[in-house]
């Protein structure tokens, strides 16, 4: 994968800005997409603050490859969680949604719904006023965000992909007015599914007697990799559930803004948990009986070359957010690399099997 990815990026650097192949599928490219969605994000329905938001009308602009201006008709709509509140984010990440009859031939040929995961930027409540962090480093955390994705899909197929993309969002009441931001796409969760023969659950299903531990215990390692503990796969939060063909559960995992490797400076660990940081790691994995902890390792060992090479392959991403991601997962690979610690800081500190309904995210009293 990295290969085809630091090519897609050598490409790019010849290409006029917004050129997409129409023939090629929205995730099988890593050529950064120039876009433009005329939006007021001010008068979007907030989902957390209004449980009836629908989705506007706009549209998406974009450059073909014949260097013609090209408009499609999209709806939009806020997405839910912490990011969709005012108070943190500005710009909140979005649903997309797209007319099929209208995507053929395009870079969208083929999708009806994306999700987009934007910069969030300045929150708009007092307190986020007084902070006043630095416009940059919003897209920093989106930029680190991204490499995980990318991190995650070097290890396994089964898990999201992202199409990277430098965003222009022009108010429509005052034209003059634009916001320009990277941002990127990320795979329905059905496509994943249907990639990896497999179909999504309904929320609530989680079966212990069903779930593939390995699997799940690969998430959790990954989890710890990237130093995230705001997730569970007990209580499906920024997990999906997969039902493969052999009846196993299998957990996808989404939203690492919260990790240590993104290292926001909203972000903290789980309440509960005995760590003060996201960058300290903490093991989530269960206490598999027939864990083969040799193998999972090496699944994570095989890539670490190619692991380490995306944190200097990111367009954009600055010398110091590089540097800090690199050390931040070479730390990780060293653990592994070590018995002692792989021992004391995995293995030996994975939690109960089969798990009770309550975990480190249950809302506490």
């Amino acid at each position: 994968m990295i290969c085809r990815f630091l090519a897609s990026i050598c490409v790019i650097t010849g290409l006029a800005a917004g050129n997409a192949q129409a023939d090629t599928l929205l995730f099988d490219s890593h050529e950064v997409l120039h876009l433009s969605i005329p939006v007021d994000f001010k008068t979007l329905c907030r989902p957390r603050e209004d449980p009836d938001c629908s989705y506007t009308a706009t549209v998406l602009e974009y450059i073909d490859e014949h260097g013609a201006a090209q408009s499609l008709p999209v709806e939009v709509k806020i997405r839910g969680g912490w990011r969709s509140l005012t108070r943190n984010c500005s710009v909140p990440l979005l649903f997309v949604r797209f007319d099929s009859e209208t995507t053929t031939d395009t870079p969208f040929d083929g999708q009806s719904m994306l999700p987009l995961t934007t910069h969030c930027g300045q929150g708009l409540s007092l307190e986020a006023a007084k902070s006043r962090v630095n416009p940059a480093r919003w897209e920093q955390y989106l930029l680190r965000e991204y490499l995980a994705h990318l991190v995650y899909n070097e290890i396994t197929d089964l898990s999201i992909r992202a199409r990277l993309v430098r965003m222009t969002y022009p108010n429509p009441r005052k034209p003059s007015r634009k916001i320009h931001a990277y941002a990127f796409f990320t795979e329905h969760f059905k496509s994943v599914a249907e990639r990896n023969s497999s179909e999504v659950l309904d929320r609530h299903s989680f079966d212990s007697g069903k779930t593939d531990l390995h699997a799940a215990n690969r998430v959790a390692l990954f989890q710890y990799m990237i130093g995230n503990t705001d997730w569970s796969i007990v209580r499906e939060r920024n997990v999906a559930l997969l039902l493969g063909e052999d009846g196993y559960q299998r957990p996808l995992p989404f939203d690492f803004d919260m990790s240590g490797l993104v290292n926001a400076h909203y972000a903290g660990p789980a309440p509960g948990l005995p760590i003060d940081d996201v960058t300290e790691r903490y093991f989530l994995g269960f206490c598999d009986p027939d864990a083969d902890w040799e193998q999972l390792f090496g699944e994570f060992l095989n890539h670490q070359q190619e692991i380490l090479a995306l944190t200097g392959a990111i367009p954009d991403l600055d010398k110091n957010s590089a540097r800090s991601s690199r050390r931040f997962l070479v730390k990780f690979f060293e653990t592994l690399q070590y018995e002692p610690l792989r021992t004391g800081q995995v293995i030996e500190h994975c939690q109960p099997w089969p798990p009770g309904p309550d975990d480190h995210t249950s809302p506490r009293d």
